[in-house]
């Protein structure tokens, strides 16, 4: 499934560092709220009709980003 992956918040232990020093600092960048990445992941048939049907509602699926060494 083809996806826009839309880059939300900075955070550290699970809290935002938006208004901090390091927030402005990574924020400056290429990732700051609202930038949006053309991306891809793959479900079989029923997990995509299963975010298919939630996004149609409004739903808005988020996601955490982590490196994967596979």
């Amino acid at each position: 499934m083809k996806i826009k992956l839309v880059f939300y918040d900075w955070n550290l232990n699970g809290k935002s560092v938006y208004n901090t020093e390091e927030g402005i600092e990574l924020s400056s960048g290429d990732f700051h709220s609202g930038t949006t990445f053309r991306g891809e992941i793959n479900l079989d048939s029923d997990q995509e009709e299963e975010i298919r049907k939630a996004i149609l509602l409004g739903y808005q699926p988020c996601f955490l980003v982590l490196e994967s060494n596979a």
